[in-house]
């Protein structure tokens, strides 16, 4: 019984490895593009989830976000959403966030975002796969909502995979997410790419940490940029 539990578990760990590594291929593999700034960030997330029935789930997230190699404030972002399992493998969500930015004069500006998703998912070997569809309306005043040619729509779209290790409390997950929009001559573009893998830890059955790594490529836009952030973060359910 401990050799097939041994064995077991070894093969979950190769999984895991082969698993993580073959998303870094995609972050090696990333485009370096020319006149791209390069920038360190870091970002701190903590989540609040309450599941309000077998169906239906509420969750406030609080991010802080630092620039210039993690060495100024850049950001906060705090977003309420909810989301409903209409089916077992589908699931719709919608959600509102308010940013504020610091700008050159070290000024805080905000901005707001409403957002639609729509997530497909499946379970294959262990691993648990979804496809996330995310419709998202930015604007940059309350007053201006409804002028929707001042604002944009953004679509963007996210691959994710996550894996449970066997006999831990860890569980590895990575991601591809792209974004699209319009441009200044009314095309619709693909404008970013977002490669992202990581880690979480269940304290408890409500507690969990993560640590993840992301690369972010940006083109099709002025002065793009390229990000590389390590992002930590807290979630709690009740």
């Amino acid at each position: 019984m401990l050799v097939m539990l041994t064995s077991r578990g070894i093969m979950t760990i190769k999984r895991s490895i082969y698993f993580l590594s073959w998303f870094f291929l995609f972050f090696m593999a990333a485009p370096d593009l020319d006149a791209q700034v390069k920038d360190f960030q870091t970002w701190w997330e903590v989540e609040l989830n309450k599941q309000l029935s077998g169906k239906l789930d509420l969750s406030g997230e609080f991010e802080q976000r630092f620039k210039n190699n993690s060495t100024q404030y850049s950001r906060t972002l705090l977003t309420l959403a909810a989301s409903y399992d209409a089916l077992d493998y589908l699931s719709l969500a919608g959600g509102a966030r308010s940013i504020f930015v610091m700008d050159r004069e070290q000024q805080l500006h905000p901005r707001y975002r409403l957002h639609f998703d729509l997530t497909g998912r499946f379970d294959l070997s262990g691993f648990r796969f979804s496809l996330r569809s995310r419709l998202q309306y930015g604007f940059e005043d309350v007053v201006a909502f409804r002028y929707f040619s001042l604002n944009s729509f953004v679509n963007r779209n996210r691959l994710k995979a996550a894996y449970h290790i066997f006999g831990t409390k860890f569980d590895c997950f990575a991601s591809l997410e792209s974004w699209h929009g319009s441009d200044p001559e009314s095309q619709w573009r693909t404008f970013a790419m977002r490669y992202a893998a990581g880690v979480r830890y269940s304290l408890n059955f409500s507690s969990r940490f993560s640590l993840r790594y992301i690369l972010e490529d940006e083109f099709n836009v002025f002065n793009p940029m390229q990000l590389h952030v390590l992002v930590m973060g807290y979630d709690y359910s009740f």
